[in-house]
Formats: C-alpha cells, sequence, structure tokens
C-alpha cells in the first residue's frame, strides 16, 4: 500500500499523499478566500502525517502553537499583545523556514536530478513544516485578498516585469546561470512544490506580514511606502545571503518587486505570482537551479 511510485517527475507514496494532499487542497481553500474549510483540511493533513510519522508529537504542538499564535494576532486588539503573538508567529516561521523545528520529516522526492547538464543536481523535500506556515498565515493573518485595488494593476506588471528580466539578466552576467531552455520531465511536479509551498510560504510571510507589519509602523513618516517597500525587498535579499552575493542582490530585486505588487494591490497573490513567474522562468529557460 506505501510503495513509492513516480508522479509528475515526484516519488511519491500513498503515506506522502494523504499527508499533503489535503494540506495543498488547504492552499487552493485560502486563495478562495475559504477560511474555514481550509482550517479542515489542514487538521485532516496534520492528523496523515502524524500518523505516517511525517510529523512527530513536537512538530504538532509547533504546528498547533503557530495557528493559535496566528489566531490570537488577528483577534487580540492591544498593542502588547499583538507584538508578543507577532514576535512568536515571526521565531516560530523563520525555524519551520530553516528546518530547525524538530519534529518534521520532511520527505525526500527529488533527489539528485540532472535538470540542467551543466548545474548541481537538484534535490526537492516536501516542506510540511513550511506548509504550514504558508497556510497559517494566509488563513488567520494576512488580509482578506477581496480587499484589492486594481487601478495601479498596470505599473505593477510593467515593474515586475522589468524586475523579473533584470534578476534573470542579472543571473546570467554574475555567472550564476546560463540560457538553456528545457521542458523538462519533473516540470509538473516542480510547479506544484514551489508554487504552493515556497512561493504561497514565503509571500505570505515576508509580504503578507512582515511588509504589513512595516507598513504600519512607517505610518508616521515621511517616506512610508518606499521605505516599506526598501525594507521589505532587502529583508527578503539578506535571508538569501548564504547563497552568495550574487544571489542575495537578485533575491533583493525581486523582493523589491514583490514588494511594489502588494504595496499597490493590498493583494497577497499578486506578489505570490511574481515570485512564481520568476522562478518559472529560471526553470524553464536558465541553467537550474545554478551552473556547477
Amino acid at each position: 500500500m506505501n510503495s513509492p511510485f513516480e508522479l509528475f517527475g515526484l516519488t511519491l507514496s500513498t503515506s506522502i499523499v494523504l499527508s499533503f494532499l489535503p494540506a495543498l487542497l488547504a492552499i487552493c481553500a485560502v486563495t478562495l478566500a475559504m477560511q474555514r474549510i481550509a482550517l479542515v483540511l489542514t487538521s485532516i493533513s496534520l492528523l496523515f502525517a502524524y500518523r505516517f510519522g511525517i510529523v512527530e508529537t513536537h512538530g504538532v504542538i509547533g504546528v498547533l502553537s503557530l495557528f493559535l499564535m496566528s489566531y490570537g494576532f488577528n483577534y487580540f486588539k492591544r498593542s502588547g499583545v499583538r507584538w508578543l503573538l507577532g514576535s512568536g508567529i515571526f521565531v516560530v516561521s523563520i525555524l519551520f523556514f530553516v528546518h530547525a523545528f524538530p519534529g518534521f520529516n520532511n520527505p525526500l522526492v527529488i533527489e539528485s536530478y540532472l535538470v540542467s547538464e551543466n548545474a548541481v543536481p537538484f534535490s526537492k523535500h516536501l516542506n510540511f513544516d513550511k506548509l504550514m506556515v504558508a497556510i497559517a498565515l494566509m488563513s488567520l493573518v494576512v488580509p482578506s485578498i477581496r480587499d484589492s485595488r486594481n487601478k495601479d494593476m498596470s505599473k505593477v506588471v510593467i515593474v515586475s516585469t522589468l524586475v523579473i528580466l533584470s534578476g534573470l539578466a542579472g543571473g546570467v552576467l554574475s555567472g550564476l546561470v546560463e540560457w538553456d531552455p528545457k521542458l523538462s520531465p519533473i516540470l509538473m511536479g516542480w510547479v506544484v512544490t514551489n508554487l504552493f509551498i515556497t512561493c504561497y510560504a514565503e509571500e505570505a510571510f515576508f509580504r503578507g506580514f512582515i511588509q504589513t507589519q512595516m507598513h504600519r509602523a512607517f505610518q508616521n513618516l515621511r517616506y512610508q511606502k518606499a521605505l516599506t517597500i526598501a525594507c521589505s525587498g532587502a529583508l527578503f535579499g539578506v535571508v538569501h545571503f548564504p547563497a552568495g552575493v550574487a544571489y542575495t542582490l537578485i533575491a533583493t530585486l525581486l523582493g523589491v518587486g514583490c514588494a511594489y505588487g502588494y504595496q499597490k494591490t493590498n493583494n497577497v497573490l499578486v506578489p505570490i505570482y511574481i515570485h512564481f513567474v520568476f522562478n518559472l522562468m529560471h526553470f524553464c529557460f536558465f541553467t537550474y537551479p545554478f551552473l556547477a
């Protein structure tokens, strides 16, 4: 029953599918502003993940703590309480992102796959911890995606296009990647994991959570919007510093583009899709993940 099988380039098993599918459907639910359904699906996913050992007791405690703090952050109005809960959300989310919180056994679904002939081998885990950050923030913390201002969308499209093209050009000029158009057999599996886990989690955190708090903290400053965008982009770049200076600069540029999109629309889906389009173009048209 739990024998491994290949699907969309991913090595899966029945236990992995049962543990992750409800959570991935929960991401779809929050996208459609169906938060209660998302929370029910997430509970089902957590139960299966615990049953099959993908999440252990400490991990379950961490997930429940993140969701409770997220609920409290949205419910309580006193600044002191919100500050404490927000700090807790920040710390736990970061620990989940870097997989430093105990109790998670994220399954390896792509192992040492050569996406590009001249690239380093690519491996991928299905990160249950990171997926929980995406759902907790999207369903309980991030401002409703229905509250969107579309009058500036043309500006967002222009700016995000320039950011994406500039970032990819920077990757070529810095020697990180080179032109390598391809249609990889693992494309569909990569799309699911990159969009619904990586992009949703990172943009919900850096834009929906962090940038929203920055915007409020800078409300009395003269250049509030510009400062918020700059700080949000810079923070996104800094967390990529272990990958090198060039990678950090490109991530900062992408972060600024995503921050601009969120600032102009108040819709977290906008930076999610900007982030994903950048990653997709990188995957399909350039060395992936980077030159060996």
